[in-house]
């Protein structure tokens, strides 16, 4: 029986001796570099391969050379792989941006456009801040500054910055979608008397509510993608008067109505505006670094009217002709096209065309929104900074971003509010 065990035992090791000279170089012994045993684990054999294979594998020994400096990778624990980067939440006021814009009527080179030859130029700086309080509610705002770089015959500020009113909007953005694949949302907003015309038409605040539909759209004509928005806003302006006053000599020029908070006429004995609808549609799509735009603004007014109509010079009632109705409506058109260039995330560059009229001219007849003889027809220079593109620039950007990368569809309407 020992004799047995002692065979057994020989077996074993001439077996193992045989496996590794077969699977590797045979060792070398010299006088800096000693033979040695290093423990190495086996793979563990699958169940039933082999005669009476047990299920637990025992680790074998074989021989190897060692330097005696460098440990054997197998003897080197195994690390575990990193967790993967959780993605950085949104910051609150993603989205907010500047725009800076100058422009240029077309009769300032067209001298024979108009019958008035009156070049205009100005620049304006739009800030549209946004604060996300949580998934569904954001907070944004919109004030524009412009400056007069001529002395046209409509203005009297020249050389001074003028205010648009601040508009404020409370959006809600949880509604679920409709069909098509449309996203709706809604907004509360409140208009605040920040430029003269307001205050001149003695307005306290202007109440409105938003109804906003964003259409998105991918893969037309090898397009990076677009957008289709439309916005239906409606307010309710509230005034110490329902008649304009004078603040100035003569009045500020007002933006035609433009965006339902601008519309003036204080010197011509029309009253304030009670009620504003106006209704615009945004095509946006993306080429690269390329991003074409169309934009047009409708807006209709409904104006106060007074309970009778008297004789300025002795307060004697003035009568109307018989069927003879004043309108109470008050339309503008506002139609504008332009093409943006990504720079990088944070700035893009635009060059557009913008053109504003009244839907019915003094003739009684409809007006063109693309272009008219007599309407406030301009080109602009442009340029959008997304400030929060910009502070993860100057930050070096997110994690496994090399500096500042360009984000496709930062770039927001400017007229929309």
């Amino acid at each position: 029986m020992k004799r047995s065990s002692c065979l057994s035992a020989l077996l074993v090791g001439l077996s193992l001796t045989t496996a590794t000279a077969a699977l590797a170089a045979p060792p070398t012994a010299t006088d800096n570099q000693p033979v040695k045993q290093v423990a190495q684990a086996q793979p563990a054999p699958s169940a039933g391969s082999g005669d009476g294979a047990t299920p637990t594998a025992q680790p074998a020994v074989s021989v190897g050379t060692g330097t005696g400096t460098t440990p054997p990778a197998s003897d080197t624990p195994a690390e575990s792989a990193p967790a993967p980067a959780a993605k950085p939440a949104p910051r609150p006021f993603a989205g907010s941006a500047l725009f800076v814009q100058s422009s240029m009527t077309t009769g300032t080179v067209f001298r024979g456009q108009t019958q008035d030859y009156n070049p205009t130029i100005d620049t304006s700086f739009f800030f549209l801040p946004r604060y996300a309080i949580n998934d569904a509610f954001q907070l944004r705002g919109r004030v524009i500054m412009s400056y007069e770089l001529t002395n046209a015959d409509d203005t009297t500020y020249r050389n001074e910055p003028m205010l648009s009113d601040t508009t404020l909007s409370l959006f809600y953005r949880k509604l679920p979608k409709l069909p098509l694949g449309i996203i709706p949302s809604l907004a509360l907003n409140a208009g605040l008397p920040t430029s003269k015309n307001s205050r001149s038409r003695t307005m306290v605040v202007t109440p409105g509510a938003t109804l906003q539909l964003v259409k998105p759209i991918e893969n037309i004509l090898g397009s990076d993608g677009g957008l289709l928005m439309g916005n239906l806003i409606y307010s309710h302006p509230f005034y110490e008067s329902r008649n304009p006053v004078v603040l100035d000599p003569r009045p500020s020029r007002a933006l035609s109505c433009v965006g339902g908070n601008n519309c003036s006429d204080l010197l011509s004995g029309t009253m304030n505006p009670s009620d504003t609808l106006a209704y615009a549609i945004l095509l946006a799509m993306e080429w690269g670094h390329w991003s074409p735009a169309l934009y047009y603004m409708g807006a209709s007014q409904w104006t106060y009217q007074p309970s009778e109509i008297r004789n300025p010079v002795d307060g004697t009632p003035v009568g109307s002709p018989d069927g003879f109705q004043p309108t109470t409506v008050r339309q503008t058109h506002y139609f504008s096209a332009w093409l943006d260039y990504n720079f990088n995330s944070w700035i893009t560059g635009e060059v557009g065309y913008f053109h504003r009229i009244s839907m019915i001219s003094g003739a009684g007849s409809r007006t063109n929104p693309l272009f008219s003889q007599y309407g406030d027809a301009r080109v602009y220079l442009g340029a959008s900074i997304q400030l929060d593109n910009l502070v993860k620039a100057v930050q070096g950007g997110d994690k496994g971003e090399a500096g500042v990368v360009r984000a496709k569809n930062t770039k927001q309407p400017m007229w929309t509010f």
